[in-house]
C-alpha cells in the first residue's frame, strides 16, 4: 500500500518595496564543550536570544552594493551583524532564501500546499557579534598614519619589485615619477645650495655689505665641520681638537679627544685578533666601511718607516672617530633619553663625548604622551654628514681612491654623483673616473666613480682650506635682452 505524494506548489513572489526579512545567528551561544552546559541553563539563553529586538537597516553607496546592519541589544550587550562581514568576504556559491509552508486543508482532498519562498536580507544569514558598550572594536592602530621610515620602506619594496620583475617601460616610468618627485635629498645639494648662498649674497648687497662681508655671511650658512681656514693639509684642516671641541656659545663642552681612547683601544684589539675581528663583523659592532679600512691601517703599524707610527696613531683615531658617527647617522631616532639607552643605542660609554654627540646631531623633544626622545632636523643631517666625509677623507690622509669612494657611497647610501657634490662643499677636490668591478662570474665591468682629494702636494703651489671652497656667487648674471 503506497501513500499518495502531496502536491506543492512553490510561489516566489517579488517583494517589491516590503522589508526583506533577516535571518541571523549567535555563534557564541554555547560553551566550547555543550555537554558541560545544563538543560536549564541552555533554555534560559535561547529563551532570552528569542525575545531581542531586531533591528534591520540598510545602507547603499552605490547602486549595486547595499549594506545591511542587523543590531539587537539587550542593554549591557549589543548584539551586531553586518551583510560585509568578514565571514561574508570570500565568493558565495548560493543564494539564502526563507521558506513557509502552508499544507493543504484536510478538507479539500486533493488541494496543494503552499510553500512561499522570499529572498532574506543581503542573501545570506547575519553573524551576530556580541559589543560592549563603550569600546572601540577597530583593529589596533587603525586609521593611524605610517610614519616616513614605513611608507620608504614600502616605496622601496614597491621599486624592488619592479626592478626584478617589471618591463622594460614599466621601470622607465617608475625612474621617470621618481626624478620628478620634490624631495629634500634634491634640493640640499649642488644648484640649490648654491641658489640659496647666491640669495645670502643678494640680500647683503641690498643692505649695503663689502663684498667680503657678503662672504662670510654666505658661508655661515654652510654645514662644513669646525675647520682651519688657513691649513694647508688635511689632517690641520679638520683637527679632532676642533672637531670634539666647543662648538658655537660653548655648546658640547670642552675638548674630548680623550675620550677617544676607549674606542681606539678597541680598532687596537681588532688589529690583533682575527677571531674578535670576525665576532666584530658577524655581530656589527664596528661599521663595515670601518672595518674593511683596518687593514691599512695594520700595513702602516707594520711598517718600518719612523714616520708611520705617528701616522697609524692619527689614522687610529679618525677611524674611531668615523665608526661612531656612522653609528650616530644608523640612529636617526633615539627613542629614550635614559643614559645606559643612550649608552647602548650610539656605543658611546663616555658621557662627555655621548653628551656632545647628542647635542650636535640631534634635538632634544620631551612630549608629555611620547616622554622624551632625540630626533635629527635636516640641518644636523646635512652636518652630519659634512662630519662623516671630512673625518673618512683625513683618516685616509687626504685622498680617497675610487674604490675608496665607492665603498663610501655604498656606506651611506648615496648616489655617486650626489657624494661628489657633498665632498666639494668640504673643499675636496673630485675627479671623474671608471672603476672596474668584477661580479661573482668574475665579469669586470666598469661603474662610474670618482676619486677625491683634500689638499694634496701641488705642484703648481701650496692652497689653503679657505681657497678650496667652492666659489660663491654674489648676483645673478642677465639673461639676454636684459
Amino acid at each position: 500500500m503506497s501513500a499518495k505524494r502531496p502536491r506543492v506548489a512553490v510561489e516566489a513572489p517579488e517583494p517589491g518595496q516590503a522589508a526583506l526579512p533577516a535571518v541571523c545567528y549567535l555563534p557564541s551561544m554555547l560553551a566550547d564543550n555543550p555537554r558541560e552546559v545544563s538543560t536549564s541553563t541552555g533554555a534560559a539563553a535561547g529563551t532570552a536570544a528569542k525575545r531581542l529586538k531586531y533591528s534591520l537597516h540598510a545602507r547603499t553607496r552605490d547602486a549595486g552594493h547595499p549594506t545591511q546592519l542587523v543590531h539587537a541589544s539587550t542593554g549591557e550587550i549589543d548584539y551586531v551583524g553586518r551583510s560585509d562581514g568578514d565571514e561574508n568576504a570570500g565568493v558565495q556559491p548560493c543564494v539564502y532564501a526563507l521558506a513557509v509552508y502552508t499544507p493543504a486543508s484536510p478538507s479539500q482532498p486533493g488541494a496543494a500546499g503552499k510553500l512561499r519562498l522570499v529572498s532574506v536580507a543581503g542573501q545570506r544569514p547575519f553573524r551576530l557579534d556580541t559589543r560592549l558598550p563603550g569600546l572601540v572594536y577597530a583593529p589596533t592602530g587603525a586609521g593611524a598614519e605610517e610614519d616616513v621610515a614605513a611608507r620608504e620602506a614600502k616605496r622601496l619594496a614597491a621599486k624592488r619589485l619592479v626592478d626584478e620583475f617589471g618591463s622594460t617601460r614599466r621601470r622607465r616610468q617608475l625612474t621617470a615619477r621618481e626624478a620628478g618627485q620634490v624631495a629634500p635629498d634634491k634640493i640640499s645639494g649642488g644648484g640649490a645650495v648654491q641658489e640659496m648662498l647666491g640669495g645670502v649674497a643678494a640680500r647683503g648687497q641690498g643692505e649695503g655689505l663689502t663684498r667680503e662681508e657678503m662672504e662670510r655671511r654666505a658661508f655661515s650658512t654652510r654645514t662644513v665641520p669646525p675647520h682651519d681656514p688657513s691649513a694647508t693639509t688635511a689632517a690641520a684642516a679638520y683637527p679632532l681638537s676642533l672637531l670634539l671641541g666647543a662648538g658655537a656659545g660653548g655648546a658640547g663642552g670642552g675638548d674630548h679627544v680623550g675620550d677617544l681612547g676607549a674606542h681606539t683601544g678597541q680598532l687596537y684589539r681588532l688589529l690583533e685578533s682575527e677571531e674578535e675581528m670576525a665576532t666584530a663583523r658577524e655581530k656589527e659592532l664596528l661599521a663595515p666601511y670601518v672595518l674593511d679600512r683596518l687593514s691599512a691601517l695594520r700595513a702602516l703599524k707594520s711598517s718600518t718607516d719612523p714616520a708611520a707610527a705617528s701616522r697609524a696613531k692619527q689614522r687610529t683615531r679618525y677611524l674611531a672617530l668615523l665608526g661612531l658617527l656612522l653609528r650616530v647617522q644608523s640612529k636617526p631616532k633615539l627613542r629614550s633619553a635614559d643614559g645606559d639607552a643612550l649608552s647602548k643605542d650610539l656605543r658611546c660609554r663616555q658621557e662627555g663625548l655621548r653628551g656632545l654627540l647628542l647635542d650636535r646631531f640631534y634635538t632634544h623633544i620631551s612630549d608629555p604622551l611620547l616622554g622624551e626622545r632625540y630626533e635629527r632636523t635636516d640641518a644636523q643631517k646635512a652636518l652630519l654628514l659634512s662630519y662623516i666625509l671630512a673625518v673618512a677623507v683625513v683618516a685616509e690622509e687626504g685622498y680617497l681612491s675610487p674604490e675608496e669612494f665607492n665603498s663610501l657611497r655604498t656606506a651611506l647610501k648615496m648616489d655617486a654623483a650626489k657624494l661628489c657634490l657633498a665632498l666639494q662643499q668640504i673643499g675636496c677636490t673630485t675627479k671623474a673616473v671608471k672603476l672596474k668591478v668584477p661580479d661573482a662570474n668574475d665579469v669586470v665591468t666598469e661603474v662610474p666613480s670618482f676619486s677625491a682629494s683634500l689638499l694634496r702636494p701641488d705642484p703648481k703651489g701650496t692652497r689653503m682650506l679657505a681657497e678650496c671652497f667652492p666659489a660663491i656667487k654674489l648676483a645673478r648674471g642677465k639673461g639676454k635682452g636684459r
